[in-house]
Order: C-alpha cells, then sequence, then structure tokens
C-alpha cells in the first residue's frame, strides 16, 4: 500500500524541553492508527501538526510525497480537534449547518450551498443518523450525538485521511463503542485513512489496525493488539 503520511525527524519543543524528539514515521493508504500514551506526551501535539495548526521545531512532514507546508489539497484532510463544541455550545447554530460549515474553505467563505452540496448533506445526515436532529441546536445535544456532528463535518469534502484529536472525550460507554464502530465503517468501508488520538486503547482495538505510543519519541509501534498485550503485560503506556 501506498505511504500516505511520511514522518521525518520530527520534534516539537515549547522552551521547556522537548515533547517528543526525532519522530519517524509512515503511515498506509486505509491504515487506522489509534495514537496513546501518556498525558504530555505529545499526542495533541502530533495531531495538530498534521493539520498544520502548529508548526514543528524540527523535521517535516509529507503528504503524498508533498512537504505539509506547500501541501495545498487539504480537502483530502478532515481534522476535528479536542472538545469542538466548546466553541459553539451557546452558539444558535443547528446541526444541519454545523455540518455545512465544511463546505466552506479559505477561498470561498461565502459558498452558498448548491445542489450537489445539499445532495452531500443529505447522504451525512442519513450516514450519521442525524436526520430527526436536524434542526436541534448543537449545544442542546448529548457529547456523543455532537461527536457525530462533527466527524459529518469533517466527511463532508469526502477527505482520504481523517485526524481525530480524543473523539470520545466526554461521552459516556455506549457512546464511545458507537462511535469507533462508526470510525471502523468509515475506515473499512470507504477506505479513508484514520489517526485518531485516543485514551480508551481496549475500546479502540476494534476499529484500529496500529497503534503508535507516544512517550517523549515512539515507545511501541505496531498491530494494536499486540499494543495490547504489552500495556496488560507492562502497563506503561498511560503512567
Amino acid at each position: 500500500m501506498e505511504k500516505i503520511i511520511r514522518i521525518e525527524d520530527l520534534g516539537f519543543d515549547y522552551g521547556e524541553g522537548w515533547v517528543f524528539h526525532k519522530l519517524n514515521l509512515e503511515i498506509e493508504q486505509g491504515d487506522f492508527v489509534a495514537v496513546i500514551g501518556a498525558n504530555g506526551a505529545g499526542k495533541s501535539t502530533l495531531l495538530k501538526m498534521l493539520a498544520h495548526v502548529t508548526q514543528p521545531t524540527q523535521g517535516d512532514i509529507y503528504y503524498y510525497g508533498v512537504p505539509v507546508e506547500k501541501f495545498d489539497n487539504w480537502e483530502k484532510i478532515g481534522y476535528v480537534p479536542q472538545n469542538p463544541a466548546r466553541q459553539q455550545r451557546d452558539f444558535p447554530i443547528s446541526v444541519r449547518e454545523v455540518i455545512a460549515l465544511g463546505l466552506l474553505n479559505k477561498t470561498s467563505l461565502l459558498h452558498r450551498p448548491n445542489q450537489a452540496d445539499r445532495q452531500r448533506l443529505e447522504e451525512l445526515l442519513k450516514y450519521f443518523d442525524l436526520q430527526e436532529l436536524q434542526h436541534r441546536k448543537i449545544g442542546e445535544l448529548s457529547g456523543g450525538q455532537q461527536q457525530r456532528v462533527f466527524l459529518a463535518r469533517a466527511m463532508v469534502k469526502q477527505p482520504e485521511i481523517l485526524l481525530l484529536d480524543e473523539p470520545a472525550t466526554g461521552v459516556d460507554t455506549a457512546a464511545k463503542i458507537s462511535l469507533y464502530a462508526m470510525l471502523k465503517r468509515i475506515n473499512r468501508e470507504q477506505g479513508v485513512t484514520v489517526v485518531m488520538v485516543s485514551h480508551d486503547l481496549d475500546l479502540a482495538a476494534d476499529a484500529a489496525r496500529n497503534a503508535l505510543c507516544l512517550d517523549h519519541g515512539i515507545c511501541f509501534w505496531g498491530e494494536v493488539h499486540a499494543a495490547l498485550k504489552h500495556h496488560h503485560r507492562h502497563g506503561y503506556f498511560y503512567r
């Protein structure tokens, strides 16, 4: 399979020492990677660098062989940051409107949905089981429902890569299981490559293929069930 994400000698320093240093990694098309590790190990920082929100202190990221700073096909990348509903909880915006925001880009902030856009919105509302919630305000929904909305927004332009920063934070176990099942479906049925930060390795293992453990560098990289056995045996991933 094609290596669509390549990380070379990546490092980040807040000014108080390296969060991680000389990170090297390649991710294949169609993979599903669970990024795990202790708090402060750099999981969210790595996701932000992949989303080109945060700049690395050193090293390079490549998408499809193109350096991230020169990569201009961002419609191929869907990104769901940590706690996206926090900023919109009190904003009077409906589920349908939140998803439609995914249609905007830097060159068309006043884009008006056309027929194809409206059809895509209907497809997503059905796919993520949001049809009956589409006119509800985003702040009225449960945590699990909100995460489905923001996942739908990230999928509007049919990305090939999906970056998720702790998507199951603040939701109950049943909602987590449902969310991971949905992500597995997106990965398997649509071939979308998923890179997901998670604290729920046991739950995420059913969906993910590989696990990346960060602890100021890579402390594990490989098949997710091997990561589970390693964690249960040594128990240091989240120490």
